[in-house]
């Protein structure tokens, strides 16, 4: 087990729930899946099925932890609020490892323990590498978009985060654009052997 990527990949879970469900407040219930899944294919890298599940599994079960033990103690930083949305259809599930205000650690935990050792797993596959370097490349041109974006309508008092996410993703040039430009460093990254 490499457990400074353990380390790096639970602080990647903490800053990207709460990132996503900050910034694209559609995708906030499914942020700790997300945040879990990205973490775990972290910690999975350049490792065998067996050590990227086990460090998948910690990474998630320390991010849960962390954020929602953050989330109690602090409940915002620089106006972003520090609170993490758990998906409607997990809220049953979950509800019988209620520990009153502790509800949300435990929750994050137990989804970062499942999310976190699958995406672990998913990130000692080989194979898979040139799509998750695709669907990254693609996710950030996009969230570049939205920031220019929101740059050229600075000082709008009409215009909004969000308005700027809908808008690359309602923009079929802006869509076409990121496809082709994901695709091509993918390409190139097999040809080059970089990935």
């Amino acid at each position: 087990m490499d457990f400074k990527k353990i380390v790096i990949a639970a602080i990647i879970f903490m800053i990207w729930s709460v990132l996503i469900g900050f910034f694209v407040s559609a995708l906030a219930p499914y942020a700790a899946i997300l945040a879990a899944l990205v973490a775990g294919i972290y910690a999975g890298r350049n490792t065998n099925a067996i050590d990227a599940t086990a460090n998948g599994f910690l990474a998630g079960l320390i991010g849960g932890i962390m954020t929602g033990a953050t989330s109690l103690y602090f409940p915002n930083i620089g106006g972003i609020p520090i609170s993490v949305s758990i998906a409607d259809f997990f809220v049953p599930m979950l509800s019988f490892v209620s520990f009153g205000h502790y509800f949300s650690a435990i929750g994050l935990a137990v989804i970062g323990i499942f999310f976190g050792a699958l995406g672990g797993a998913m990130g000692s596959i080989k194979k898979l590498r040139g799509i998750f370097l695709f669907f990254t490349l693609f996710i950030l041109f996009i969230f570049y978009g939205a920031i220019d974006n929101a740059v050229w309508n600075w000082g709008r008092y009409d215009w909004t985060w969000n308005m700027s996410v809908s808008h690359v993703l309602t923009n079929r040039i802006d869509l076409f654009v990121a496809f082709v430009f994901s695709i091509a460093v993918t390409i190139l990254s097999y040809i080059l052997k970089v990935y």
